[in-house]
């Protein structure tokens, strides 16, 4: 049978070759939860164990309030009593986002059947492999090592051309959505094409993070050279790239020419709600948000930077940056990104989900009235604080255009002129 990548790695992991629409319990290779996750059985009952504690990977990265201090003791119990590796505990200091830093770390790899717990789990699947979100199952996988699936049907995506310069991943995903939405829903998108070598892995983590926003159960890259390079210096074990058979059947083939994606905005208070950013450009904005799990890599950070080099924000707008994960601070630091965004008039708070999530401790909560452009993941009304505050979502570049003007800006004529980000 010539199979799907995605049935490739699920046949592989189940031990029988599997079609669309059949029912498996499928082993995972690994899990990933944050400081919100429910831990179900675990509280309930002291002497439940997880299946394999090497393979469970926690992050702190949506409640970073002190008043969250005693649940996080909750999930520091849990890690005693299940004897959680503390190599896989990244907690301040290490933290990150729960679906970057098990790649980031090497726990998720090529062929690999992963579980998340967030909604937006999916994102690892740039890594090649079959990353979905387990959300209240999670216990149960937890306990079993094993998750209840239903194979999907499959799309295949074609990617051509290049990306316009300036324009990311929030772009892309925003044109995937606005023309082949309907045909996504429900099932899992593998990419292909010439396209995929003009991205790099930063940005197919930014594409796969829009699986849930889609309706998609999961996205999967190929592997290649770029996604190779990448994993050279993290993986904890061997991998090998899964690629599908050349005679594959698919629920549909589409193909999208990268150069005829424009650059695109979403909002407010709807993701479908996606437009031209011609058509918004001049609303004043008071806020501007660049981080959480669909932009906050170094690749937007750099972007962002770029724009701001030498400028500054008006100062009636409050610019607040989240790197998604410490290795990426850490990173930003190093090459001089942190202190261009500063020296703009940016404030930068630690890793994490930031503003996106009102939860989280963020100087950016929006009050009555109050629009923002971000870059945040979602712009359902009370994400970000009141809920008739209004959430634009677009590119970083797009948002710091946007902190200089005070107002929705296009970035390109600040990209023509400024130097290229190291």
């Amino acid at each position: 049978m010539q199979m799907t990548m995605s049935q490739k790695i699920l046949s592989a992991a189940g031990g029988r070759e599997v079609v669309p629409g059949d029912v498996i319990n499928v082993p995972v290779s690994g899990v990933a939860v944050h400081d919100s996750a429910p831990l179900g059985i675990f509280d309930k009952y002291p002497e439940a164990r997880v299946w394999d504690p090497s393979k469970v990977v926690i992050c702190y990265d949506h409640f970073s309030r002190a008043n969250m201090a005693p649940y996080h003791e909750r999930f520091r119990r849990f890690e005693r009593e299940q004897g959680i590796p503390a190599e896989n505990i990244f907690s301040p200091g290490r933290h990150g986002i729960s679906h970057q830093v098990p790649g980031e770390e090497g726990f998720c790899l090529p062929g690999t059947v992963y579980a998340v717990f967030d909604t937006q789990g999916a994102t690892l699947g740039a890594l090649n492999c079959f990353a979905f979100t387990s959300l209240f199952t999670t216990p149960s996988v937890l306990a079993l090592g094993t998750a209840l699936l239903v194979v999907p049907e499959v799309v295949d995506i074609e990617l051509t051309g290049r990306l316009a310069p300036g324009l990311t991943s929030k772009d892309l995903t925003f044109h995937l959505h606005a023309t082949l939405g309907e045909q996504l829903s429900g099932r899992s998108v593998e990419f292909s094409g010439p396209g995929i070598a003009t991205l790099s892995v930063d940005q197919r983590l930014g594409v796969a993070n829009a699986a849930n926003n889609l309706g998609v159960f999961t996205m999967i890259f190929p592997g290649d050279e770029i996604l190779g390079e990448y994993l050279r210096p993290r993986a904890r074990q061997p991998y090998e790239f899964v690629a599908p058979d050349p005679g594959a059947s698919y629920a549909a083939k589409v193909t999208v020419d990268l150069g005829e994606v424009p650059p695109l905005v979403s909002g407010p208070d709807e993701i479908e709600n996606i437009r031209a950013l011609d058509d918004v450009i001049g609303l004043p904005v008071e806020a501007a948000f660049l981080g959480s799990c669909s932009a906050g890599r170094l690749e937007d950070l750099a972007l962002a930077a770029s724009v701001l080099d030498g400028r500054t924000i008006d100062p009636s707008v409050r610019f607040v940056v989240t790197p998604i994960s410490s290795e990426v601070m850490r990173e930003a630091n190093a090459q001089g990104v942190i202190a261009a965004l500063v020296a703009a008039g940016a404030m930068v708070t630690p890793p994490g989900c930031g503003a996106c999530y009102h939860g989280n401790l963020s100087p950016l909560l929006l009050t009555d009235g109050e629009r923002c452009i971000a870059t945040s993941v979602s712009n359902a009304p009370g994400r970000m604080g009141s809920r008739s505050a209004e959430i634009y979502l677009s590119n970083p570049a797009v948002v710091a255009a946007s902190a200089i003007e005070g107002r929705i800006a296009d970035p390109r004529p600040y990209l023509s002129t400024v130097k290229k980000a190291s």
